[in-house]
């Protein structure tokens, strides 16, 4: 059985001088929101897409991630160079913002089945966030340690493994995906919060007409790659079951 490796480089997080702290999970998951009913995992452990097309496995490099507390950011510049290693607290221009250096999610065997599966417990001051940040992207290899650096060294942020109509094939890219996601939640002292980093691939493979997009084609890049840049989302997921917190509560009726 394959396994799920979430290797992180340098991914720690530290805490300005003299406030409280509680621990956040980062998780991640390979399904369509909450559900995953769009997805199919066979008994060789592939992600069945119904296209003819098997996922097998899937890296990711995310250059930074960053949760931001309310009322305390700026709008950040558009800045292209590599977002190195380093993670913590930084509060320049006004910002207050928990950041990670960069990491890399590797998916594969029952990672792929739709659960929540929990990469690392991260130290967060405490306080109100409104705002879930990711920079999906390449690297410098010389800021790359293990499997973040065998992506590096290819210039990718993204190699997708996987059978279509039986041959295999491999997708490189080195697309890039910035998100800024509004939020509303609260990390109380000893309290156990949740992001969860979502990533959909059921749509990756279809064009905008229903039709099959090969992957070992060039003219289908560019599609793919918009799907896929779609396709991921970061969200706060308190109770881990793959939705956001405020979906969940819509849900309810109100409820938690």
């Amino acid at each position: 059985m394959r396994r799920f490796i979430g290797l992180f480089a340098s991914l720690m997080w530290l805490s300005a001088c003299g406030n409280s702290t509680s621990s956040v999970g980062l998780s991640t998951r390979m399904g369509s929101a909450v559900t995953g009913s769009a997805l199919t995992r066979t008994a060789s452990q592939r992600l069945g897409l119904s296209n003819g097309i098997t996922v097998e496995r899937v890296r990711l490099s995310v250059r930074e991630l960053e949760l931001k507390r309310e009322g305390h950011h700026d709008d950040r510049s558009d800045d292209d160079s590599d977002a190195g290693t380093d993670a913590g607290t930084s509060e320049d221009k006004g910002e207050h913002k928990q950041r990670t250096g960069s990491f890399l999610i590797d998916l594969s065997g029952t990672a792929l089945d739709g659960q929540v599966v929990r990469l690392q417990d991260i130290a967060v001051d405490v306080g109100t966030y409104d705002e879930i940040e990711f920079d999906i992207g390449k690297v410098d290899p010389a800021n790359a340690t293990g499997g973040l650096k065998e992506l590096a060294d290819q210039g990718a942020s993204l190699i997708i493994d996987g059978h279509i109509d039986g041959e295999p094939f491999q997708f490189v890219s080195s697309l890039r995906v910035e998100q800024e996601r509004k939020v509303s939640f609260e990390i109380v002292e000893g309290d156990d919060q949740n992001v969860t980093f979502n990533i959909d691939p059921s749509g990756w493979f279809t064009d905008k007409d229903g039709k099959r997009l090969d992957p070992r084609e060039s003219s289908a890049r560019s599609q793919l790659e918009n799907n896929i840049q779609k396709s991921v989302d970061a969200f706060d997921d308190h109770d881990r079951n793959g939705g956001e917190d405020s979906d969940d509560h819509d849900r309810n009726g109100g409820k938690d």
